[in-house]
């Protein structure tokens, strides 16, 4: 029953979603094809053309194709590319996947180890230096940063190409960039569960019983890891809906480039392609958290 009402609620999110975000497009002002046309362009240029992308239907007719096209995958053909939104919307998807998976794995293959590592020091001089850096990296603009990395790295050093090229190397500085903020975030974190977890009865039981002292280091680092993984579900969604900014600075064509350019150009079938998308895959990885800290902690489906 949990499982269900789960898949239900993801159903009617995505369904609610689409409604609103068909709606709000369309009550912009403005008018698409004078858009393209320019506004040189002739009374009948400009009727051909509402004619040709179906603009001169009603609301109603335009929200029923758009959501049978849906429903079949098809967001109809881009006012500006002239292709088809959902070729336009995978040939851009790995790319920005690259960037998440390569992401997460820097963020927690740094921070999992230096938040253990900080909290085995005993030293409170250097604990507060350590927590101000983290402090620092968490609060640093994800923009500011990644225009100071590309001056030093790229263009002083180069160590990097100043954009991406093709290649995996020339997105490891945009990652990184990504992931410090976050790295900053996953320690505090996970170094606050080291701590609480320290003081739980069941370390002093296996300690009194003989337990070895790796061992009980991996108890707790596994027990303080659990409550991380709503937090990388966030993360996730944010690194496939909201890296426009990275990719921008970077020249990188992926998912949030490609929405700046449809908004710009008001091609409202690539933009509502691209919202239902963004809204697909938040509703759709908020469930596998979900479903994944659920078989992690069973306590959670006998509360609700």
């Amino acid at each position: 029953m949990y499982y269900l009402k789960k898949i239900f609620k993801m159903t009617f999110s995505i369904y609610l979603i689409g409604t609103i975000s068909f709606l709000l497009l369309e009550l912009i002002p403005g008018d698409p094809a004078l858009a393209i046309l320019g506004v040189e362009s002739s009374p009948e240029d400009i009727a051909f053309l509402r004619k040709n992308l179906g603009l001169n239907k009603s609301l109603g007719e335009r929200y029923f194709q758009w959501g049978k096209g849906v429903i079949l995958g098809d967001f109809g053909n881009s006012f500006k590319y002239g292709e088809s939104v959902s070729n336009l919307i995978l040939e851009r998807l790995p790319l920005t996947l690259e960037i998440a998976i390569l992401t997460i794995i820097i963020v927690l293959g740094v921070s999992i180890p230096l938040s253990f590592i900080i909290h085995k020091l005993r030293n409170k001089r250097i604990k507060k230096v350590i927590d101000f850096i983290i402090g620092l990296c968490i609060s640093i603009p994800s923009f500011w940063l990644g225009i100071i990395s590309m001056f030093i790295f790229s263009v002083i050093l180069r160590w990097f190409s100043v954009g991406y090229n093709n290649t995996l190397y020339s997105l490891l500085l945009p990652c990184i960039v990504i992931a410090i903020p976050n790295i900053g975030v996953f320690t505090s974190y996970i170094k606050n569960n080291l701590e609480i977890e320290l003081r739980e009865e069941y370390i002093k039981y296996l300690f009194v019983n003989g337990v070895k002292k790796f061992w009980l280091n991996i108890y707790i680092l596994k027990n303080s890891i659990i409550p991380v993984i709503p937090l990388i579900g966030i993360m996730l969604i944010d690194l496939i809906t909201g890296v426009v900014i990275i990719e921008q600075i970077f020249s990188i064509p992926g998912i949030g480039r490609l929405m700046i350019t449809a908004v710009i150009n008001r091609d409202l079938p690539l933009v509502q392609g691209l919202i239902f998308y963004t809204s697909v895959v938040l509703v759709v990885i908020n469930f596998m958290i979900d479903i994944l800290y659920s078989i992690v902690d069973p306590r959670i489906r006998s509360e609700r």
